[in-house]
This record gives C-alpha cells, structure tokens and sequence, in this order.
C-alpha cells in the first residue's frame, strides 16, 4: 500500500494501523505516516480491562482494545524517540464528548494526545457537542502543541503511585517536551484520587540536558523562564455556545480563546508571539527553582516556559 500510494505522485497521508500488534513502532515509520500504538481506545479514564492486557508497549504480546486513556498514555513513554517529522505515534482517536469521563479527564487526554503528537481526531458526535467539550477540542494553545514544528512526542520525567481511587489506579508523573523555538511544555498530571500539589524542579525540568556529558551546566539551568499556563484562556461555556447555536459574531481572533490556523500557521503564530497560542502567564522559575501548581483530581496542568535570556538552547530532550 504505501509504494501503491508513493506511485500516484500525488501527496498523501498514510495512516496505518494494526492495533499496536508487532510493535508497529519499530518499522511502520519506514513506510506510514502514522500507526497505531495499542489496542483500541474507549471512553474511559483509567479503568483496567481483561481485554487490554498490556501496560508498556515493548514486547507486548497481545495489545487487545478496550484500552483507557491512562493505560495507553503510559505506553508512550517507551517508544518517545518513534515520533518524528512525518511519522507520529497514533494513540486512537479522541473520545471528547461522549461521556464516559468527567471535565477534567477530557482535559487531560486532550492535552496528552496533543503533546505526544497523536492526530487528534474527533470520535464523537459534533451535532451534540457540549459547549465544555467545544472549549476543550478548541483550545488553541494545547493544539499548538499538536503541530508544532519539532513533531516530537514527551518524555515523562517522573511517575510516583500514590493515593489509588476506586480502580484501584493512582498516579501522579511531570512530563516535558521541547519545542521547535527553544521553549520547553511541562505537563504536571495528577491521576491520582485526590487535588496533589505538585511540584516540578529545574532540574527534574531539565534532567536530559544535564545529563547529556557536556561537562559542563546546560544554558537552561541558568536561565530564568517564564511560564505560561495553557489553559488559562480556556474558551469560557458563554462563547462556546454562542459558537455552537450559531449567534457569535465576534470572528476568530477576537478574543484570545480562538485561533485561524488556515489564515496563519501554529508555527507563525508563536514566533509572534500570538496571545491565543501562549496561555496566561503565571509566574516564572529561576536557575535550581521550583514550580508548584495544585492540580485537581485527574486532571492536568500544562505550561509553556519561554526563557528570558537569548542563549542557544537545545530544541529537543535527549534521547
């Protein structure tokens, strides 16, 4: 199929899938575009299933399908270094609006799609969309994550299992990623029972770059960042159903919750520093800082950090 298609000349997306059966990961990316990682997704948080046996995806044997969103997000850890410009790693499509999860379970498996470069494809019903699930499906500046440049996927940095709810599932972890223009995503996830304050240092932030045996400290230890939280702007229910009932008029870049990607791209949109693509700025962290963010039940705080300084950064975490 993929020479069939390189034939026609014409360009064309390829997107494979096998379920994540023989570890797709190690050779689709020679002849697809993108392929499925796992079994099959369905709506659900974090809740095991027979049918999906596996938890990591090296090796695993039988892939099945009924797959949560947790358990396929923690099989991406692994294969981080098989997303790339032009093959991504599908982790299915998007269950957003079909009501097996709560507000903040859809917040996270949005985010998470979108900042391991999954294609974020919208698996329910648009005719019955709810004006939450509107605002998350939206939110520019979590897309952006999604196209940016580096076409990377994250590295988690941390998982600890702590305070298990009633799946007997809890977790809280800090994923990174860095991005094409030297800023560098933070994803601070709390699948855990209860609200965590969390808590993600410079050098957890930073730890492929200074253990890379440069012998020396990377910039980004010295750097002072400033941080930006990537749903601060979230589109508010109001503007959501105006959208949705046909009565707003207000047009794509009036406010900060929306974005016109056909007219400029993500990539533009950052290098200038576009309101819509950057969040609300919370504060920021200094060389050997922490960040601390109380992040509710299952649910996800994302920030951007954009350095202060002009020093040459690295563009991607060490592998």
């Amino acid at each position: 199929m993929s020479k069939a298609l390189n034939q026609t000349g014409r360009k064309m997306v390829y997107a494979m899938c096998n379920w994540g059966n023989d570890d797709p990961y190690d050779w689709a990316y020679t002849i697809a575009n993108s392929g499925r990682m796992s079994g099959d997704i369905y709506d659900s948080f974090n809740r095991p299933d027979d049918r999906c046996p596996c938890t990591e995806a090296p090796g695993c044997p039988w892939p099945g399908f009924h797959c949560s969103v947790m358990n396929i997000l923690n099989k991406m850890p692994a294969i981080t270094s098989r997303s790339m410009k032009g093959y991504f790693n599908d982790m299915d499509g998007l269950e957003v609006g079909n009501g097996g999860q709560t507000d903040a379970e859809y917040v996270v498996h949005f985010s998470m799609w979108a900042l391991n470069s999954s294609p974020l494809l919208i698996g329910t019903n648009i005719a019955t969309l709810s004006p939450q699930n509107l605002a998350i499906l939206s939110n520019p500046a979590i897309i952006a994550l999604n196209q940016d440049p580096s076409a990377g996927a994250a590295v988690r940095k941390w998982r600890y299992f702590v305070d298990p709810d009633e799946n007997g599932e809890g977790e809280i972890s800090l994923w990174t990623r860095v991005m094409d223009n030297g800023d560098t995503v933070i994803a601070l996830l709390n699948a855990a029972n209860s609200t965590m304050m969390m808590n993600a240092t410079m050098n957890d932030i930073f730890l492929d770059q200074r253990t890379a045996g440069a012998f020396r400290a990377p910039p980004e230890l010295s750097q002072t960042w400033d941080i930006y939280d990537l749903w601060g702007n979230r589109m508010p229910n109001e503007e959501a159903s105006s959208i949705l009932n046909g009565t707003n008029t207000s047009g794509y870049n009036a406010t900060a919750t929306r974005y016109n990607a056909t007219a400029t791209s993500y990539a533009s949109g950052l290098a200038n520093n576009d309101t819509a693509l950057m969040g609300t700025q919370v504060g920021s962290i200094g060389p050997s800082g922490t960040f601390s963010a109380e992040i509710a039940r299952h649910s996800v705080g994302v920030y951007r950090l954009r350095s202060q300084g002009n020093t040459d950064l690295r563009k991607r975490d060490e592998l």
